[in-house]
């Protein structure tokens, strides 16, 4: 994972570090762009982190708070490049899990092995993974919540009308549309 690191003045006049990198590839401009923000301090509002994602641009933004928790290493939010905040997405949590080791500390606690990120979703839990050399380059995660399927299926008619197509664009000879969440 590659990084740019950076930081930029908040609408509350003071200094807030950033790092931007590629998560899931090793050079740059590959991968899934992530903007990692530090507000260490507590000093962006919610509208400054919305407008701070839009800015960037990117698929996510997360902005990285203390933890409610002292058990826990960090707060986390995810922001999509429209501003709308997520209660979960994988890569975030991957890239800022990874961006916090590179740091070795935050909120004045070590960080390595394991990484805990509270989030809108519940705790999500994540093992850092570490090259030969003993350097963070990624992790691995447990989804707040179980993979579960919505039930019944979904008429055709219906999945359809969600992604903007005609209902005979929908194939359902292997299986019905289904509705899922991680």
């Amino acid at each position: 994972m590659d990084v740019w690191r950076r930081a930029f003045v908040s609408a509350a006049s003071s200094s807030v570090r950033f790092e931007t990198v590629d998560v899931f590839s090793s050079h740059k401009f590959g991968g899934n762009q992530l903007a990692v923000v530090l507000d260490e301090q507590r000093r962006l509002s919610d509208d400054d982190m919305r407008r701070i994602a839009i800015e960037f641009g990117f698929s996510e933004t997360t902005i990285v708070l203390p933890p409610k928790s002292e058990a826990n290493t960090a707060w986390v939010r995810i922001f999509s490049k429209d501003g709308d905040e997520m209660p979960f997405a994988g890569h975030p949590n991957v890239g800022t899990a990874t961006v916090l080791a590179w740091r070795r500390s935050i909120f004045g606690k070590e960080v390595r092995g394991t990484v805990l990120l509270e989030e809108k979703a519940g705790l999500v839990p994540l093992e850092l993974i570490e090259d030969e050399a003993g350097r963070p380059v990624g992790a691995t995660l447990t989804a707040p919540e179980p993979f579960s399927l919505s039930s019944p299926p979904l008429p055709a008619e219906a999945a359809a009308a969600l992604i903007g197509l005609e209902a005979n664009d929908v194939c359902a000879a292997r299986h019905p549309p289904l509705a899922a969440s991680t």
